[in-house]
């Protein structure tokens, strides 16, 4: 007689980090570069997904083995949910799909981050922490601690 025993989910971690990007060549603090990192938790390796280059070069890239705490760059970290390992595949799909701008000169990887969190939002396989409100993204991660939060 076999016993099938169920395996539990397990979850991964949803998070927006910010980079710092340093000074352009005025002087002027460039805008901080966003990334949405899935992980098991900020102590292991996970993939950052994000939008590179700038314009009129913008594309969408994911990266693995990316250890979030130990960019030296990295000067905030926002815990914002959290998806089944079943289900990352289906949000790897959305965020390809995501629409990349390379003609309003003012849009950045910040705004392919918010316009991902608006379509997460919608998918009933991903859970936001409570209080995420889109509107109020950038002054959340912001917000967020020294980009230590663990």
């Amino acid at each position: 007689m076999m016993f099938n025993f169920l395996r539990r989910q397990s979850a991964l971690q949803i998070y927006i980090a910010a980079y710092d990007r340093g000074l352009d060549a005025n002087g002027n603090q460039k805008p901080d570069h966003w990334a949405i990192i899935i992980t098991k938790s900020l102590s292991h390796p996970g993939t950052a997904h994000h939008v590179i280059h700038g314009h009129p070069l913008f594309e969408y890239r994911h990266r693995d083995d990316v250890y979030v705490l130990k960019s030296q760059s990295l000067s905030h970290v926002l815990h914002v949910g959290k998806v089944y390992e079943k289900d990352v595949a289906k949000l790897e799909a959305l965020f390809a799909s995501l629409e990349v701008d390379n003609v309003n000169r003012g849009w950045n990887c910040q705004d392919w981050v918010i316009d991902a969190m608006k379509k997460i939002e919608k998918m009933k396989s991903v859970t936001l922490e409570r209080g995420i409100k889109m509107e109020w993204l950038k002054e959340l991660v912001k917000k967020a601690s020294d980009g230590r939060d663990i």
